[in-house]
Order: C-alpha cells, then sequence, then structure tokens
C-alpha cells in the first residue's frame, strides 16, 4: 500500500510539475510575446515620430519655396503690370494727342478753303453749267493758281504724317482723301476756265472713285440726286467719317483686313491725283 502510495505520489508531482512548467512555459512565451510587440510597437511609434517630424520639416520647405514661388511671380506680374499699364497709358496720350492734332489739320485746312468752293456750293448743277461766264466765278477762280491749290497740300510743323503710326492706316486715309478731293475740286474750277465741262466737278471719274471708297451705295445715291449744295454736302460727310473713325482709334477697336486694303486702295488713288496735279504744274510752269 505504501508502495502504491508513493507511485500514485511521484506521477502526481511529475504531473503537478508538467502542468507547472508548461504553465510557465506559456507564461515566458506570452511574456516574451508582449515584450516582442511592446519592443516592435515602441520602434514603430519612434519611425514613425520620427518619419511625421522629417514629413513636417519637408512641407515647411516646400510650403516656403511655394510660398517664395508666388511672392516673387507675383512681384514680376506687379512691376509688369505697372509697365504696361504705363505703356498703354503713353500709347493712349499719343493717340488722343495724334488724333488732336489731324483734327486740328482739318480744321485748319477747311477753314482755308477759297471763297470760290462756298460760292459754287449755293449754286444748281444748271447754273454750273454756264459759270465760267458768272463775273462772281470769273473773279474766284481768278485768284487760284496751280501753285496755290499744291500749296494747300497739308505739311504741318512738325510733319502731319508723324501722327500716322498713331491713329492707323484707315483714318490717316480717309484723312488724305478729303484733302485729295477739295484739292481736285479746285483743280477743277481752275482747269474750267478753259475747259467747262470740268467745272462739273462732281462727273470727275478721279472724284467719284475715291467717294465710292469711302461712301455707302445710299450715301452715293443720296449726293446724286442733289440739285445744289453737293460741296457742303460732301464735307459734312468726310467730316462725320473722320470723327467715327477718330472714336473707333481712341477706343482701341481693330480695323479689319478689309479696311487696310481700302486703306491702300485710297492712298494710292490721292498719290495719283496729287500727281497729275503737280504734272499740269509742271506743264504750265
Amino acid at each position: 500500500m505504501l508502495f502504491q502510495d508513493y507511485i500514485i505520489s511521484i506521477l502526481s508531482s511529475v504531473v503537478v510539475s508538467g502542468a507547472l512548467v508548461g504553465i510557465l512555459i506559456y507564461l515566458s512565451r506570452e511574456w516574451m510575446s508582449a515584450r516582442i510587440k511592446g519592443s516592435i510597437k515602441h520602434e514603430y511609434d519612434q519611425k514613425l515620430v520620427a518619419h511625421k517630424a522629417q514629413l513636417k520639416a519637408e512641407n515647411d520647405v516646400a510650403l516656403l519655396e511655394l510660398r517664395s514661388t508666388i511672392e516673387r511671380e507675383a512681384t514680376l506680374h506687379a512691376v509688369a503690370h505697372a509697365s504696361f499699364s504705363e505703356g498703354q497709358k503713353a500709347a493712349m496720350e499719343r493717340k488722343l494727342s495724334a488724333v488732336d492734332r489731324l483734327w486740328e489739320q482739318v480744321i485748319h485746312f477747311r477753314s482755308n478753303l477759297p471763297p470760290v468752293l462756298f460760292f459754287i456750293n449755293v449754286l444748281t448743277v444748271d447754273e454750273l453749267k454756264d459759270i465760267n461766264r458768272n463775273p462772281t466765278f470769273q473773279e474766284l477762280s481768278g485768284q487760284l493758281s496751280l501753285n496755290k491749290i499744291l500749296g494747300m497740300i497739308i505739311k504741318g510743323d512738325p510733319p502731319i504724317e508723324n501722327v500716322r503710326p498713331y491713329v492707323g492706316e484707315y483714318l490717316w486715309a480717309i484723312f488724305l482723301l478729303y484733302q485729295a478731293i477739295m484739292l481736285r475740286i479746285l483743280f477743277l474750277l481752275y482747269s474750267g476756265k478753259d475747259d467747262v465741262a470740268k467745272i462739273e466737278w462732281y462727273k470727275d471719274s478721279g472724284i467719284l472713285q475715291l467717294m465710292e471708297d469711302v461712301l455707302g451705295k445710299k450715301e452715293l445715291e443720296e449726293f446724286n440726286a442733289m440739285k445744289f449744295g453737293k460741296v457742303w454736302w460732301l464735307q459734312l460727310r468726310l467730316d462725320s467719317k473722320i470723327v467715327t473713325e477718330s472714336a473707333k482709334v481712341i477706343s482701341g477697336e481693330k480695323f479689319g483686313e478689309d479696311a487696310l486694303q481700302q486703306a491702300k486702295l485710297i492712298q494710292q488713288r490721292t498719290a495719283e491725283l496729287q500727281v497729275e496735279m503737280k504734272s499740269e504744274h509742271e506743264k504750265e510752269s
């Protein structure tokens, strides 16, 4: 009985020891696992903090560079805008000055036109046919000469052509056309002393061509239907054209390709009329 009890005691001790060992192994494993997890978490937390600090530092540097770039571009933009604004202001002032000078020359030119133009303006088209026998016309037309007519070509001091880059090709062409038509009428009245047909200036192909270049169809029909006051009517229309085109220049409105081509054609034809008058002047001389 004692031996049996001894065996049982030993077995119990073994079982208890095994259980204790198992418990110890389990606890050791859990402890080691917790230590490893804790160590990993601690290391991860440290790396996470370091990574966040690195990202923040990089972000701060990037933000600083971005802010510097924006400020630099803003400064350049402000300088460019200020320079552009000053340039625009200067260009606008030159445009206004050029348009003012051009209009002053128109007024000056118109106010210096010979009295013979005002005289024929109050006559009907039928009366013009016999005007070369009118004493008043003979006196007024006798004051004309090719030298005087050519001397009326607008030059100015400084030269009026200095305004051309600022008023644009089309307005400049209308200005030349106005001058060319008025001088052409005077030239025909002067020539009418020897050739009566030329006194009917409104039938002249050169004048009609220039009028077609600048006036609309309805305006031409109105002109042709008029029995008297044709010179005055034409002056008003050309004045209105110059004022209208001046407003476009000042507003910055762009002229289309058709207007530029028309301007070239007008300038060519006005130049041809001037050449013709100068040729007549040389013959007379």
